[in-house]
């Protein structure tokens, strides 16, 4: 019997399969369409479109065209989503070397794709609170925005406090709750949390600030400590979806700050 790994094996031990495929997958085509629309020569297209089609990735239409089976959709949705996650992580390189991904919730990391043309916003000596600026900036501008904050950071309640709080959802890590002037030089007094109106509680191992136009992603370094130099940037319809689906997650596993603040 023939799994789904093998499947996608088959199809990727073959370049010219590979790019058949692709072909296939934004309209049906021709025979000569297809040799037309890949690298491979004619004879290694031909072979390619009947070892596909033996294998039920592909079919010829009663009109001459080809086009993909169910079976063929599946797989080439599969390698494009492939094709994006790796444009990802080599297009931020060496971000995801040194960072931890395993924080984020199993389900989302497996739509990585989502952030493809995502940039790395870095912290130079020269400009050491760069990446924290764009946040603040993002938040600041922002007609509604989430945010989970594993750390304090005044300039970011400063930035929620110039817009409306209702518009503000915050998550917050436990500790922060507990953080007094004493506990931070650079803190006059506690943070603000009265004057927000939807703030809960949960421990998260990341940072990330979601608006109506994008995710602002922090993740911790590999041994775990918070990052606070550097900010995985998207911003776009497809990112800030896909922000507000991990910021919905935990927010729907958070304890309410009322609740905390009563006991």
């Amino acid at each position: 019997m023939v799994g789904p790994t093998e499947r996608v094996e088959f199809v990727c031990g073959s370049r010219s399969r590979q790019e058949v495929l692709i072909s296939l997958a934004s309209e049906p085509r021709e025979r000569q369409a297809v040799v037309c629309s890949t690298t491979a020569s004619e004879s290694a297209v031909y072979d390619a479109m009947s070892r596909l089609s033996d294998r039920g990735f592909c079919y010829e239409r009663d009109d001459g065209r080809w086009a993909l089976t169910g079976t063929g959709r599946a797989v080439a949705d599969l390698l494009e989503r492939v094709g994006t996650v790796e444009s990802v992580v080599d297009g931020t390189r060496p971000y995801f070397d040194e960072h931890d991904l395993d924080v984020l919730p199993e389900p989302d990391r497996r739509e990585l794709h989502h952030l493809a043309g995502c940039e790395v916003v870095d912290s130079p000596e020269t400009d050491p609170f760069r990446a924290a600026r764009r946040v603040r900036t993002a938040i600041a501008d922002a007609d509604h925005v989430s945010v989970l904050a594993p750390v304090y950071d005044d300039r970011f309640a400063d930035a929620l406090l110039e817009g409306d709080p209702d518009s503000a959802r915050l998550v917050l890590d436990p500790e922060i709750l507990e953080l007094t002037p004493e506990d931070d030089a650079n803190a006059e007094e506690p943070p603000p949390f009265a004057e927000l109106v939807d703030i809960r509680v949960a421990e998260v191992g990341f940072a990330m600030t979601v608006t109506e136009s994008g995710v602002y992603l922090s993740l911790p370094r590999l041994d775990g400590t918070y990052d606070p130099q550097t900010e995985l940037v998207r911003e776009s319809d497809a990112a800030a979806d896909w922000g507000a689906t991990v910021f919905e997650r935990v927010w729907d596993r958070a304890t309410p700050a009322e609740a905390l603040v009563d006991d």
